[in-house]
């Protein structure tokens, strides 16, 4: 994964959104677990220290989200950028600028992954939450040409751009749906980013979802159908902080 660190009709549901393809945008993100000994308060506090003194000095930034994983213990840090460019002139200083250090001393290496993604498709219904929503987030590769599972869910980024439409008008029409982006890295990894109005509608939603993968001609059996199971990791995250 590139730059990583280690240590409803269809139609009708479509026309309603702010369906965008063409969009230049670029996802920073980055999972980790906290140090031992370091306190949520500390981590929070760190993270505001980035985005008053060391953030402000870079172009291009969108919006940054923090968020939490309750049960696992994982963080992640999103930032959305206009370009490749302004995200990397960022990522090039906060591992050796003190201002950086307010962060970077607290967090776990062994546990991080550090990477960025180009957006390959943007559908929303209502604007991001600022604060208090639930994201559900997907990391996942393709199944392979070649590997042991091809022959049951052969698939090509084409046909899985189709599914990933198709899924959307599902989920478009559950109650709580806000916003979903799908990214790309230069590598072939996907990144599945779902923001919801809470964690009771995104467990809802997911209910749904699964009981509907019973049924083989159903979208959510199309789009799974063609993830690589061994590649996927899944973060069902608290929002704890929008900038």
């Amino acid at each position: 994964m590139k730059k990583m660190l280690t240590g409803v009709a269809l139609a009708a549901v479509l026309l309603a959104q702010s369906v965008q393809a063409e969009e230049s945008k670029i996802l920073e993100i980055a999972w980790f677990k906290l140090l031992p000994g370091a306190s949520e308060t500390q981590f929070l506090d760190g993270a505001q220290h980035v985005q008053d003194h060391f953030l402000p000095r870079f172009d291009g930034r969108i919006y940054r989200e923090l968020m939490s994983e309750h049960e696992g213990g994982y963080w992640i840090d999103s930032i959305h950028w206009r370009s490749v460019g302004d995200f990397e002139k960022a990522a090039a200083e906060i591992l050796t600028d003190p201002d950086g250090a307010a962060i970077m001393d607290l967090i776990d290496p062994s546990t991080m992954a550090w990477f960025h993604a180009d957006r390959v498709r943007h559908w929303n219904v209502a604007e991001v939450p600022k604060g208090d929503g639930y994201t559900e987030i997907q990391v996942f590769r393709l199944v392979a040409p070649g590997s042991e599972i091809e022959f049951l869910f052969p698939t090509t980024v084409e046909e899985f751009l189709v599914s990933a439409e198709a899924i959307q008008a599902d989920l478009a029409s559950k109650q709580g749906f806000l916003d979903r982006e799908l990214f790309k890295t230069t590598d072939g990894w996907w990144v599945d980013l779902i923001h919801w109005e809470s964690k009771d509608a995104a467990d809802a939603a997911m209910g749904t979802i699964m009981a509907d993968l019973a049924d083989m001609e159903s979208a959510a059996m199309g789009f799974i159908s063609k993830i690589d199971p061994k590649s996927l990791k899944s973060f069902s995250m608290n929002q704890e902080r929008f900038w």
